[in-house]
């Protein structure tokens, strides 16, 4: 069995010390639960740079300093880590699953999975539950211990 991926800083350390030229805890946090709130939508750089009320370019350049990585990617990076959550919980076909996680459809969600994790997101689906029937039907609950991770990798 796959061991669990690591794709995406879940909870970053939201009241650290601000590295100069990096966002202040709370706009972290604010941006961040913006973009877990609204995963199914369009996030466009310059609507995140607003939840903060900061220039894109500046926006862009501090959130990078203080996650590690650019916006556009930490979106990616959760909307995964969402999908693969849901992947695990339920049997529901990876279209509905990439259209609720923001993804324009499943070709869109397989290519960004496969480039992102290393699998296509059905062989990491049957990977990562107890049992999984050969024509792609799920017909186990997943097991407890294949949680998500909550640590980055750059």
């Amino acid at each position: 069995m796959e061991s669990p991926v690591h794709i995406a800083p879940l909870n970053p350390i939201f009241f650290a010390p601000v590295r100069p030229g990096g966002l202040p805890g709370w706009q972290v946090k604010q941006v961040t639960d913006y973009i877990d709130a609204n995963l199914d939508a369009t996030l466009r750089t310059a609507s995140l740079a607003a939840t903060v009320g900061l220039s894109v370019s500046h926006f862009t350049r501090a959130f990078k300093h203080s996650v590690g990585v650019p916006p556009r990617v930490y979106v990616i990076r959760r909307r995964l880590a969402a999908a693969c959550a849901a992947m695990l919980a339920s049997d529901a076909p990876l279209t509905a699953i990439a259209h609720a996680h923001g993804f324009c459809d499943q070709s869109h969600f397989t290519r960004t999975f496969h480039e992102t994790i290393g699998l296509a997101p059905h062989a990491w689906r049957c990977g990562n539950l107890q049992k999984c029937v050969r024509k792609g039907r799920l017909n186990t609950l997943p097991g407890e211990n294949n949680e998500i991770s909550t640590k980055l990798v750059s």
